[in-house]
């Protein structure tokens, strides 16, 4: 195995047992850290960048006493500067709005603006009614806890407050559906145990 190929085994193999433990410790017992009431990365994250120092770290030394290992020392630094970037983010919420910060940019918006959502990977996009631009706000439901906006959403949902974003009405019964999937399926069907029930209850 030349050199070439062993490095890209390498940073293939490192990228996904990273992922995978990172995805596995989120859904099993990752918790935010809260100051204030205000929601931030928690400890998990922290440990992420910090495993990655060190080992490019180690990389680069290796590198300098003349092992090839540059190339992924590269990559790992590269890793790194990105999740910091994606770290500089913060979630509040209370029972009338939240305010997620997010990329130097700051989003207040109140749950009765909330007029549809979108399901993305690890994160949910609102759709809030006063925002001329018409632009999805995305929150990552697996780095937060965004419990009060889930519930929020999901009361919206069966109270037939949330349309399309062409504008047309949708019918209830499928998006009403899908909000319960979406959030059991992401471990917060404990927030919507009652519409769990009327759920099922329709296919009885």
């Amino acid at each position: 195995m030349n050199d070439k190929m062993l490095t890209f085994f390498i940073i293939t193999l490192t990228t996904i047992v990273i992922s995978v433990i990172a995805r596995y410790i989120r859904n099993k017992v990752y918790k935010p850290k809260y100051e204030n009431g205000v929601q931030k990365p928690g400890k998990l994250e922290g440990f992420i960048i910090t495993i990655l120092i060190l080992i490019a770290t180690l990389l680069a030394l290796m590198a300098v006493l003349g092992v090839s290992m540059k190339v992924l020392a590269l990559f790992l630094f590269a890793i790194i500067v990105l999740l910091k970037q994606a770290l500089k983010v913060s979630y509040q919420e209370n029972t009338d709005y939240f305010i997620l910060k997010s990329k130097n940019k700051e989003y207040q918006v109140f749950y009765e603006n909330i007029v549809d959502w979108q399901p993305a990977l690890n994160e949910i996009a609102i759709l809030d009614k006063s925002r001329t631009d018409e632009k999805y706000v995305k929150i990552n439901i697996k780095l937060f806890k965004p419990e009060i906006l889930l519930r929020k959403i999901a009361d919206r949902t069966f109270e037939g407050k949330l349309y399309s974003s062409d504008k047309d009405y949708l019918e209830g019964a499928s998006k009403e559906t899908e909000i319960v999937h979406y959030l059991v399926n992401n471990n917060y069907g404990y927030l919507i145990k009652d519409y769990i029930e009327e759920v099922e209850d329709r296919f009885l």
